[in-house]
Formats: C-alpha cells, structure tokens, sequence
C-alpha cells in the first residue's frame, strides 16, 4: 500500500547536497510507488516553540501564525516523516530545530505519522563526529514511536555538488525505493 511521505528539507542553500539526497530519495519513493510531498523549511520563518500550551486546549493548533502553520496539515495527513538535512556545527541546524519543536502540538492533536528516516550530510571527514546527531535523531523516533526505516549519513562533503558521484545518493534512493 501506498505512503504518504513527507519530506522535510532543512537546509538554507539551494541545491546543496542534502537537497540532492532529498531529490534521490523521493525519486525512489515515487519509483515504489509512494507520494512524496517536500517541503522546505530551510528558508521558513519558524520561530520556536513558546511551550505555552495553547495546543492542548485548541485542538493541536498553535498560538503563532508563521510559516510552521502551512506544515500542520501535512504533519497530520503523513505516513512517514523524513529529515533530509545538513550538518551545522556538529549538530542539527537551528531551521530543523525549530521545525521539531513546533511538533510539540502534537499532543493537543496527535499525527498521523507512524515511520521516519534520515537523510544527514556534514562537511567532516570522521564519521563519528556525526554520533550524537544520529543518536538524537534515534531517541527523538523512538520517544515518538515512530519505527525507524533507516539512515543515510554522508560525509566529507560540503561544497555544493560535492555530493554527486557518492555512494550516499544511490543509499537515498534505495532507501525511498524499500518504503512500501
């Protein structure tokens, strides 16, 4: 059966490399037959959570009227959550920061959202600098309980199309295409 996918791209640079693993990724969700809505949130005006909790009496909505409010619905209407993002400074950049914080409405008005993967790119040869992010990424899935599908770290990439040629674009790809 067909997923509802969303993809969450959080970077600010245009055609970077995480947005060439999002581009690989859907191509291979759509190839499984999966629908793939991406959003950018690298450029949105999300402010952070105001922990007022004005959801939990107002149906899941939140108080402030930004950008985050065009990505409710589709947080509601998705089967699987997927954050194809860059590393900044040894760690997720502030644009995905925000983007989650504001999912905290979810308990005044839970999501639909049943899976998630990753998609993480960074600048550093050593991949293990990339650990604490991924372990975030894993307790935050497993705080949810959303199964994990899988993750697709890249490395030693930075300028924009260093990616191109990397094993990691055909992983992304594979990684759409096994969502069914």
């Amino acid at each position: 059966m067909a997923k509802k996918i969303l993809l969450v791209h959080c970077s600010p640079r245009k055609g970077g490399n995480s947005s060439m693993l999002a581009v690989r990724f859907a191509e291979g969700a759509q190839a499984a037959g999966n629908e793939v809505v991406r959003v950018d949130v690298g450029r949105a005006s999300i402010a952070g959570c105001l922990a007022c909790e004005y959801c939990f009496t107002h149906d899941g909505q939140c108080i402030q009227q930004d950008d985050m409010q065009q990505f409710y619905p589709l947080l509601r209407e998705c089967d699987v959550l997927v954050w194809a993002t860059p590393m900044y400074f040894y760690n997720f950049p502030a644009q995905l920061r925000a983007f989650q914080d504001r999912m905290f409405c979810q308990i005044g008005k839970p999501f639909t959202i049943k899976s998630t993967a990753l998609l993480l790119c960074f600048e550093d040869a050593n991949e293990e600098r990339a650990q604490p992010s991924v372990d975030s990424y894993r307790v935050c899935a497993d705080y949810c309980k959303l199964e994990n599908l899988g993750e697709v770290v890249v490395k030693s990439v930075y300028e924009r199309g260093a990616i191109e040629g990397n094993p990691g674009l055909q992983q992304a790809y594979d990684l759409g295409a096994s969502i069914s």
